[in-house]
């Protein structure tokens, strides 16, 4: 019997039993110039902001800091998604659809795998690792096609591909500031790179 299916969703779950949930506090001025530099170089400004605002526990942050958190939240998105998947494939899975499902739980799980990877590299101070390994973060996302039906959903995947890869980005341009050790980037300069815009 195969039990890596079976720790892989209890590692999982742990995570999400840990995942403090807690009220966000308002970012002093360096901290709020901080969350700009980083939310600026994102598809979406204000989802950004508000997500940084929700898990900041405390008023002043640094850039290493804040990427932790960054790094932290898309780690638990992703395997949020995964657990979603697996329980639209346990529960609904119409043939049509069950392709695309799978190739989308296996783009999740490797997603939380690479994000776990990452958070050991930023822990470890192997910034230049860890900006590769965020980069291809982006490439496997885009595996996951999401744009099918779920009833009773729309297309729920759509929204969770969408927040992945904004995550994706504030890890990406966070991850940058701290490899090059500079706290506010050039438009542009990081995002380009990671979604060839």
């Amino acid at each position: 019997m195969n039990f890596a299916p079976f720790v892989f969703l209890m590692i999982v779950l742990v995570l999400y039993i840990f995942t403090p949930h807690i009220e966000g506090v308002e970012a002093d001025g360096p901290t709020e110039a901080l969350i700009n530099s980083i939310c600026i170089e994102n598809e979406d400004y204000g989802f950004c902001n508000k997500i940084i605002h929700e898990k900041l526990k405390t008023p002043t942050a640094t850039i290493k800091e804040l990427t932790s958190l960054i790094i932290y939240t898309t780690m638990a998105h992703a395997s949020d998604t995964y657990i979603f998947i697996d329980n639209i494939l346990r529960k609904w899975p119409g043939p049509k659809e069950m392709s695309g499902l799978k190739t989308c739980h296996a783009v999740y799980k490797r997603e939380t795998n690479s994000f776990l990877e990452i958070r050991f590299l930023f822990s470890k101070g192997e910034y230049e690792l860890m900006d590769e390994a965020i980069l291809s973060t982006a490439k496997i996302l885009e595996e996951c096609r999401g744009d099918f039906l779920i009833p009773p959903y729309k297309e729920p995947l759509l929204e969770k591909k969408r927040v992945m890869r904004i995550l994706i980005t504030m890890s990406a341009v966070s991850g940058h500031m701290v490899k090059n050790e500079k706290a506010s980037l050039i438009s542009s300069v990081v995002t380009a790179q990671f979604f060839n815009i």
